[in-house]
């Protein structure tokens, strides 16, 4: 898997509440979901002067200026630096082929959708807010909960 198939993935499992084109930039408004759904991302030729118009533009829907820097965006990250930006939440993303795993043991996961009340209830207590919860309801089907018990407890 390579990594514009990952942004790929993380855009369809985790999409924005509405994404658009402004000159050379992909905009998010995350409703509030958090900082992936919400960041802009370059796509193709920009300039510094570019950078003005994704940081009014994310104001513009009430955000904080942010930006996803993906592979290939080093000049982008340098100009960003520059502006006093500064990395925040790197994302380390793994692949690997489902062949690999092996099945969980008996009676230990439960996939279901749409989501339990045991798994939003979990999610509650961890801090799991509705803008994300919303999240997942945007994302398109298929799409699973994967709800496991170790020693007897949910997790």
């Amino acid at each position: 898997m390579t990594p514009a198939d990952l942004s790929n993935v993380m855009e369809a499992t985790w999409p924005p509440a509405r994404a658009w084109r402004a000159g050379p930039w992909t905009l998010r408004d995350g409703a509030c979901g958090g900082k992936r759904v919400s960041a802009a991302t370059v796509e193709g030729l920009w300039s510094v002067d570019d950078v003005q118009m994704a940081e009014a533009a994310m104001r513009d829907v009430a955000q904080k200026p942010l930006f996803l820097i993906r592979d290939g965006d080093g000049a982008l990250d340098t100009a960003l630096a520059a502006r006093g930006y500064a990395i925040i939440d790197p994302v380390v993303a793994y692949s690997a082929p489902v062949t690999r795993f092996d099945a969980p043991a008996q009676m230990t996961t439960f996939p279901h959708w749409p989501p339990l009340s045991i798994a939003e209830n979990l999610w509650a207590h961890c801090g799991t807010d509705p803008a994300r919860i919303a999240i997942m309801h945007r994302a398109k089907n298929p799409k699973t909960v994967i709800l496991s018990r170790a020693a007897d407890h949910p997790s």
